[in-house]
């Protein structure tokens, strides 16, 4: 089993959660306006100076899911330039 993190604008919520489905992808645990700062995507601190903020997914899939959904990620930032999205992928030793 593999932990997939999505992090990404939340000004994009609908793509990446029709991304997410077109992948196969049907749970996820989502946290909403969350802060960062990515390398490119900038500044998201949800404040007047820095008024975005993103969201956060964490998916748990089998390890032929991750692939594809890696693809779909890629393929959205491909899509949507400077608008920040962005995944993660690792090792899930155990779940409950």
């Amino acid at each position: 089993m593999k932990m997939i993190m999505i992090s990404y604008n939340q000004a994009i919520d609908g793509e990446v959660m029709e991304v997410l489905s077109r992948c196969g992808m049907e749970n996820y645990t989502k946290w909403a306006m969350v802060q960062g700062k990515g390398e490119t995507s900038g500044t998201h601190l949800g404040s007047e100076v820095w008024p975005s903020l993103n969201n956060v997914l964490f998916c748990v899939a089998e390890e032929n899911k991750v692939k594809s959904c890696l693809e779909c990620v890629k393929e959205l930032r491909h899509k949507l330039g400077k608008e920040g999205v962005k995944a993660f992928v690792w090792n899930l030793e155990d779940v409950t």
